[in-house]
């Protein structure tokens, strides 16, 4: 039994769950109860303050996620180095999953952005279109999440 390989499993996933899942609550439950208690204005300051308490929490999560997914990868047995990326189904699945992780850390940036763009609007329509934004950017992380653990499962079963 690889204590290191445990560890390095458990702190990769449980990182991926913080990261992925404050995708899922903001569009699955944040943004829809302050849509139904506050106005626009009220919503986006609420928002932006829920954003700055959870940025750093990402930011570290995102940061174990890569650290230990690294040592994941390159202690992998099927890992065949990175310019041999059609060797097995693994591989190519470990490819595309890190594709999906880029896709998901970008999108994020673009969330965290129409945030601070929202929490600086002047005009109310442009704080309401911002809002539908945020809720689309967090509908498509939590797919994209979705996606990633998709990609894993057919590469861990190969």
């Amino acid at each position: 039994m690889d204590i290191g390989l445990i560890l390095a499993l458990w702190l990769h996933t449980l990182a991926f769950v913080i990261a992925w899942g404050d995708y899922g609550v903001l569009g699955r439950i944040i943004l829809p109860a302050l849509a139904r208690s506050l106005d626009d204005a009220s919503q986006v300051s609420t928002l932006a303050a829920v954003e700055r308490r959870a940025l750093p929490l990402v930011g570290v999560s995102l940061l174990m996620f890569m650290v230990t997914g690294t040592y994941l990868l390159v202690s992998d047995p099927e890992y065949a180095g990175l310019g041999d990326v059609l060797a097995s189904i693994w591989t190519t699945m470990m490819l595309v999953k890190h594709l999906l992780v880029v896709a998901l850390v970008a999108m994020g940036v673009l969330i965290d952005r129409s945030i601070r763009r929202a929490a600086t609007a002047t005009v109310s329509t442009d704080r309401d279109q911002t809002l539908r934004h945020v809720s689309l950017g967090a509908e498509a992380a939590t797919g994209l999440g979705a996606l990633i653990v998709l990609v894993t499962a057919i590469g861990q079963a190969s």
